[in-house]
């Protein structure tokens, strides 16, 4: 049977996406908050962290309610973390990007692959806020990626045979005609990272004297290394240098940068306008957290770092206690003792690597390599400090996984042009076939073209 596909303006239907991504922003905002602490996500209902005052519906509008409420609760006038706002609105930009980037009008394997890509993106930006908190990549998460990609290849197959379309599901999501794309993917990206765990904590969390088989052991079994005779546990290849004693370098978002994604998000589909998505929130933070005693550069500077980005202000012991760890995580990071790579990273490659397929998993993997290479290499000189720190690959492994899902496919076509240009030539002449259009993942050419 043929899904009666409704016949909308492509206007509508990134309208519909950005508001989807805006609610679903909204919905990423209590994982962040809930999940690392123990908390459930429905139970008790949304309320301000300072009063606990119980937020209403028309307290709870993705985008507008925060900056008609000023940024502030409505009882008790403490300030709301601008997280809230910028985290809604780049999930909302991102699922309109990805929706220009995936959908072909009207093709239900593409719209089934652009919803699930969606999750799997809104899953990923919940677990880069955790892991830049906590340190955590919390299983539930990985998981919730892993069964997502599966779960799209199954559907896609499901409705392609229904549909009689098997063929497009087999050039798009089969190798060898038989080899789901979501399992090759899965295990070229996690077995990568999986290798790059274990070997990383052999070499870096082995104590001097302690058998092969032992450090084997604990990285399956996170048993915690043996102490020597002074008590401490020295781990790492020969460490002749104390470590340092200053805080190491955490990682942290600011409004300007979280907006300025959504602006680059939305260029491609709105040009110039697409300019609003910073300009607006800028103004916004601008007439509504000034203060008296500040000038408007000292205002505008505020937009740029990340003071109220980070956890909700609250008196909650829970939330101090989380903070805490995770800066002891981070110090203790910097001794090796936790290896290179924590098997957290290696389970949402496992999601990943379904998701995208082995080619661009593989894309998305050599983007995080470079990203976490530059910004480490910044920190390190920036706070003259040696490159032996800890920070979380998730929001590096995040980024890669995002520019491969909107832009992977045209750039793995134009390698294949600059490599392969006779090849190339013969699907520029067949451009308006629609089997040539699909492999170049362009849309279905519409009445008149």
């Amino acid at each position: 049977m043929d899904f009666p596909w409704p016949e909308l303006v492509d206007g509508i239907w990134y309208t519909i996406a950005f508001m989807y991504g805006a609610i679903v922003g909204s919905f990423l905002n209590v994982v962040i908050y809930r999940l690392p602490l123990g908390k459930h996500l429905s139970k008790p209902a949304s309320h301000c962290p300072n009063c606990n005052h119980l937020i209403t519906f028309w307290e709870n509008v993705p985008l507008l309610s925060f900056l008609s409420l000023r940024a502030r609760c409505s009882d008790c006038k403490q300030p709301i973390s601008w997280r809230y706002f910028c985290v809604e609105l780049f999930t909302a930009c991102f699922w309109a990007l990805l929706y220009h980037s995936i959908v072909l009008p009207y093709q239900p394997l593409t719209t089934i692959n652009f919803v699930m890509t969606a999750l799997v993106a809104a899953v990923l930006l919940a677990l880069v806020f955790i892991d830049l908190d906590h340190f955590l990549a919390p299983d539930e998460l990985t998981g919730i990626a892993l069964a997502l990609g599966i779960g799209r290849d199954i559907v896609c197959g499901v409705v392609a045979a229904q549909q009689g379309s098997w063929e497009a599901f087999r050039e798009n999501y089969l190798y060898f005609g038989w080899l789901p794309l979501s399992l090759a993917g899965a295990a070229c990206y996690g077995g990568l990272l999986f290798l790059v765990s274990f070997f990383g904590f052999i070499t870096y969390a082995r104590t001097p004297g302690e058998p092969l088989l032992a450090v084997v052991r604990r990285f399956f079994t996170s048993e915690v290394a043996p102490s020597t005779e002074s008590g401490m546990a020295v781990v790492g290849p020969e460490i002749s240098e104390p470590p340092t004693t200053d805080a190491p370098p955490r990682l942290a978002f600011s409004p300007a940068f979280l907006c300025t994604l959504s602006m680059l998000a939305m260029l491609p589909l709105m040009r110039v306008y697409g300019t609003l998505f910073l300009l607006l929130p800028m103004t916004a933070f601008f007439f509504i957290t000034r203060r008296s005693d500040e000038t408007p550069q000292q205002t505008l500077a505020r937009f740029c770092r990340s003071d109220d980005l980070g956890l909700p202000a609250s008196a909650s012991a829970e939330i101090e206690a989380a903070a805490a760890e995770a800066s002891e995580f981070a110090q203790e990071a910097e001794t090796g003792q936790h290896g290179a790579m924590g098997l957290g990273d290696v389970k949402l490659a496992l999601g990943l690597g379904a998701i995208l397929g082995p080619v661009l998993g593989l894309l998305s993997l050599m983007v995080a390599t470079l990203l976490g290479t530059f910004v480490g290499a910044g920190l390190a000189l920036a706070r003259g400090r040696s490159l032996k720190f800890g920070i979380p690959f998730v929001p590096f492994m995040a980024a890669g996984a995002m520019l491969a899902m909107c832009f992977g496919p045209a750039l793995m076509e134009s390698y294949r042009q600059y490599t392969n240009p006779e090849k190339a030539d013969t699907l520029r002449l067949d451009i308006r076939h629609p089997k040539a259009r699909r492999r170049l993942g362009l849309p279905p050419l519409k009445p008149g073209q």
